[in-house]
């Protein structure tokens, strides 16, 4: 028996060894200014985020997280008059969001990445949020380990569906000016 607790020992310091994880997260904040004339609300977003680099180019990780409200509103997720129908800054989401990052260029202490995945959102008075698509990023790595990380853009498509009240809507495309993040990392 205690070879074996030995064994398992070793083989577990030899895979924290060599693991290459990573730990942090990101903010995002924004105002929206619904149309039809109402005030600009702030909203935000706080994403906590972990994940295991498999190799130079290849990671794989999760972000959990939670949001109020949008940086945006229906005009811009091309659902027409979306937002005079439901108030996108007084939405709260939970969200859970599994990802493959690959990283396309490397100069220096700076990556350029792409995290394609699927995201899944929980609208606190109900409903969901389905985004499947590309963000790209940058990081820069002050130390070997802390990191500087923003995602800047998302392509690909979302659907909004609160519960109940008809009022969803889908959009596929390319948004580089409203879905921008900012974080930092631990590398470890």
């Amino acid at each position: 028996m205690k070879k074996i607790l030995l064994l398992a020992v070793v083989m577990f310091a030899s895979l924290n060894a060599s693991a290459q994880f990573y730990v942090g997260g990101s903010v995002g904040f924004g105002s929206v200014k619904p149309t039809g004339g109402s005030d600009s609300e702030f909203t935000f977003r706080i994403l906590p985020e972990f994940g295991y680099n498999l190799n130079d180019q290849w990671s794989v990780g999760a972000t959990l997280g939670y949001q109020k409200g949008f940086p945006y509103d229906g005009q811009n997720i091309g659902v027409g008059d979306f937002s005079n129908q439901y108030a996108y800054s007084k939405v709260e989401v939970f969200t859970i969001a599994p990802y493959a990052r690959y990283t396309a260029a490397e100069w220096d202490m700076v990556k350029f990445f792409f995290d394609g995945g699927l995201s899944f959102g929980s609208i606190k008075d109900g409903g969901t949020i389905i985004k499947v698509g590309v963000m790209p990023g940058v990081a820069i790595n002050l130390t070997d380990e802390i990191s500087f990380v923003a995602h800047l853009g998302f392509a690909g498509f979302e659907n909004f569906s609160p519960k109940g009240d008809g009022k969803s809507g889908s959009n596929f495309g390319i948004d580089f000016s409203n879905n921008c993040a900012f974080g930092v990392y631990f590398n470890f």
